[in-house]
């Protein structure tokens, strides 16, 4: 049997962590764990960023390859190069960025 530690949240706080894990079709213990696995991962220096569900599973098949250990280190990384070069003040041409975007497997 599972060690068991008891959490004290309000009733409200339950009952809206319940919501959330029912629209993620996820059991309410599975919630939990990711919220773990999320603070787990967060530090004072870093935020949260919401992405389409489809486009954090074309992150996973890049981390998968090797490169990087998750997705926040991948997504650091593109935003890194974006923001070098747009600090650059170089501005790539939009069929240039479109076609990086395809050949990295974000677009079709």
């Amino acid at each position: 049997m599972d060690e068991r530690t008891t959490i004290q949240v309000s009733a409200e706080l339950r009952k809206e962590l319940k919501r959330i894990a029912a629209r993620r079709d996820r059991n309410y213990q599975e919630l939990l764990e990711d919220m773990i696995g999320l603070f787990t991962e967060l530090d004072k220096g870093k935020t949260v960023i919401s992405i389409p569900v489809a486009l954090a599973e074309k992150l996973d098949s890049q981390v998968a390859k090797g490169n990087f250990k998750n997705r926040s280190e991948y997504v650091t990384y593109l935003l890194r190069i974006i923001l070098y070069e747009e600090q650059r003040n170089t501005r790539i041409p939009e069929e240039r960025i479109r076609k990086r975007l395809k050949a990295l497997g974000y677009t079709e």
